[in-house]
């Protein structure tokens, strides 16, 4: 081994946290003498990345098969859980279009066909679970493709915090059309309650008060809008219901319709002031923040285009940091290492004795 995994924990913490090459600096600064290529490190950063996905996937598994064993109870009272999405930078390098007939231009050494770089954003999915009154929180992090998998983490990561058949599980969440069933199906083991997302309301409600200023049918749409929230918190949502599908009737305008479905869908997920009285979170502002200082602080630095292969690598450091399993990772990291040192030294006894 060139380096020594002390090093590589090292490195692989920094480079968790910032640019590889901001990351080799400063671990030559910390450590005199020690010299890193940056592409060394993006090497480490992946290797164990992808390390961690396996611990992580190991823990959570073991977490579920723990509380499904028969006569599990759990010492769970309640437990809260949300689920957000947020966006991220990712590149890929796609064959550039030619004319029918057209020879692609090719590279100067190697010859082969030249191909762009096309940026886009595509979606990570951050949950959490947390006891109320707490302050420690758990953390899941998915790219887009790993949706299935967000709602199997929540779960797991509710095991771990002491999940049981009894404990009232409230899911706080914007009720985009994947979200509510799976996440109550995810927890179908014991009580749910699905919330609607109380800003995300809100938002929807300014949407359609600019609707209903456009088709002139209130004078401020945000009047409108602070009336009506005012009118769902006082356990009338149905009467908001009712006017914006009158609007959409009178005005033909689809988007009214999707918005009277929006919130009839969600007419008792929308008792804030019980949920308020009770001492319950209506906002799931806390996965809206974990986006930041668990996924963007790393994932959206200025110039940085992810390779979507590469995402979940960074993602399960970034989860092992947030959910402090950083110290238990690289202690089964030094116990392998352990392992495969004692291995290679029964072979090199064996071999010379053979010799």
């Amino acid at each position: 081994e060139r380096w020594s995994l002390q090093v590589q924990e090292a490195i692989v913490d920094l480079a968790s946290d910032e640019s590889c090459g901001k990351a080799v600096r400063k671990l030559r600064r910390h450590h005199p003498g020690v010299e890193m290529e940056r592409a060394c490190a993006l090497r480490f950063l992946h290797k164990h990345g992808g390390q961690a996905r396996q611990f992580i996937q190991d823990k959570l598994l073991a977490a579920v098969e723990q509380a499904k064993k028969e006569g599990h109870q759990g010492d769970l009272v309640e437990l809260e859980v949300e689920l957000d999405g947020g966006m991220i930078p990712v590149a890929t390098l796609e064959p550039i279009e030619t004319e029918p007939g057209q020879q692609p231009e090719r590279t100067a050494v190697r010859g082969l066909p030249k191909k762009q770089k096309v940026c886009r954003w595509e979606e990570t999915n951050l949950g959490l679970v947390q006891v109320p009154g707490e302050v420690t929180r758990l953390y899941s992090v998915r790219p887009t493709d790993e949706l299935d998998e967000a709602f199997e983490d929540l779960f797991a990561l509710a095991c771990l915090k002491g999940w049981g058949p009894t404990t009232a599980v409230r899911g706080i969440a914007d009720e985009a059309r994947h979200i509510r069933p799976r996440m109550a199906d995810a927890f179908n083991g014991s009580p749910f309650r699905f919330i609607l997302d109380r800003p995300h309301a809100k938002e929807h409600l300014s949407d359609v008060g600019e609707l209903l200023e456009s088709a002139g049918r209130v004078e401020s749409k945000e009047a409108w809008a602070a009336e009506a929230i005012k009118t769902i918190e006082s356990r009338h949502a149905r009467d908001v219901v009712a006017e914006i599908r009158t609007a959409f009737e009178e005005t033909g305008e689809d988007k009214l319709r999707k918005e009277a479905n929006y919130f009839q869908r969600n007419q008792d997920a929308m008792d804030y002031a019980t949920y308020r009285e009770r001492g319950w979170s209506t906002a799931s502002s806390e996965a809206e923040s974990g986006h930041r200082h668990v996924v963007q602080v790393r994932l959206k630095i200025a110039g940085a285009w992810w390779h979507p292969d590469n995402v979940p690598n960074v993602l399960a450091l970034r989860m092992l940091k947030a959910n402090d399993w950083w110290a238990e990772y690289w202690a089964l990291q030094r116990q392998k290492w352990r392992e495969r040192a004692k291995q290679f030294a029964t072979a090199c006894t064996e071999e010379r004795a053979a010799a």
